[in-house]
């Protein structure tokens, strides 16, 4: 893909392709494949909830991760790190599997899974990441959420990475994302030559080209999820106060923050 040297690869699984089919690997089929791509992180195989499941077969969808992540261990030659994928519905699920992984395998750090399904409940949603955070002081990830709301509620949580098609999929409906903002359907974009983003994409293309150009949008899109990570890291580098950040990146949208302020109950319960 022609990207830098010092790229980090994160490979998981493909777990969300089992969510309705039979898983058709195995973990040390997996390790081989990832190790094929040379990659640097590797996720253990997975079977993700739904919220359509009933809680007999997301039990079973539970233990069997959990099979899979141990035997992924066992697999495991030291080469790139290993990352075991949990799942649950509820905070004491995600600590006792986190701790239960931590006492029987040997892992580099922990991949929360499940959250796609369940991503406009905040509340559950903050819960199950403070839990998995406060289980381990490993490196903690989480699967299929990133967009320009829930990555400063992440960063904000302790979370160490995570990855999200919302940028892609933003530009498959035409949004175009703002830093500090959100996003905004290009439809009601109509009087500006140049859109508000200085990015190399924005910066070389007048709105016109960009609007017929998904190509375009979907760079300028990650351009904007960059922005938006490297201001939370310039904050908290800084010494600045983050929630006072927060507070004003989140007042202009009344869903965000109260996502936000239940965010920083739950923290401040913890401190």
């Amino acid at each position: 893909m022609d990207v830098p040297e010092d790229t980090i690869v994160f490979a998981d699984s493909g777990g969300f392709d089992f969510a309705n089919e039979e898983v058709d690997t195995t973990p040390a089929k997996t390790l081989d494949t990832q190790r094929q791509l040379d990659a640097d992180i590797l996720g253990t195989v997975d079977i993700p909830l739904s919220r359509e499941n009933r809680a007999a077969e997301n039990q079973r969808r539970i233990d069997q991760s959990i099979e899979y992540a141990l035997k992924a261990s066992d697999h495991h030659d030291g080469e790139g790190l290993l990352f075991a994928s949990v799942h649950g519905y509820d905070p004491e699920t995600i600590r006792n599997n986190i701790q239960y992984l931590e006492k029987n395998g040997e892992f580099d750090g922990y991949a929360l899974g499940s959250m796609v399904p369940i991503r406009t409940d905040y509340k559950k949603v903050t819960k199950l990441i403070l839990s998995a955070r406060n289980a381990t002081d490993k490196h903690l990830h989480v699967y299929g959420l990133g967009g320009l709301v829930y990555q400063p509620l992440l960063l904000y949580l302790g979370v160490d990475s995570f990855d999200s098609s919302a940028f892609i999929r933003s530009a498959g409906n035409r949004n175009y994302l703002i830093p500090g903002f959100g996003g905004e359907e290009l439809r009601n974009i109509e009087e500006l030559d140049r859109l508000p983003c200085p990015c190399p994409v924005c910066g070389q293309k007048a709105l016109d080209e960009i609007r017929e150009d998904r190509t375009a949008l979907t760079q300028h899109n990650l351009w904007a999820l960059a922005t938006e990570l490297r201001r939370f890291r310039y904050v908290a580098e800084s010494g600045r106060d983050i929630e006072e950040y927060l507070d004003l990146r989140f007042s202009g949208n009344e869903v965000t923050k109260r996502a936000y302020e239940t965010a920083k109950q739950q923290m401040r319960r913890l401190s």
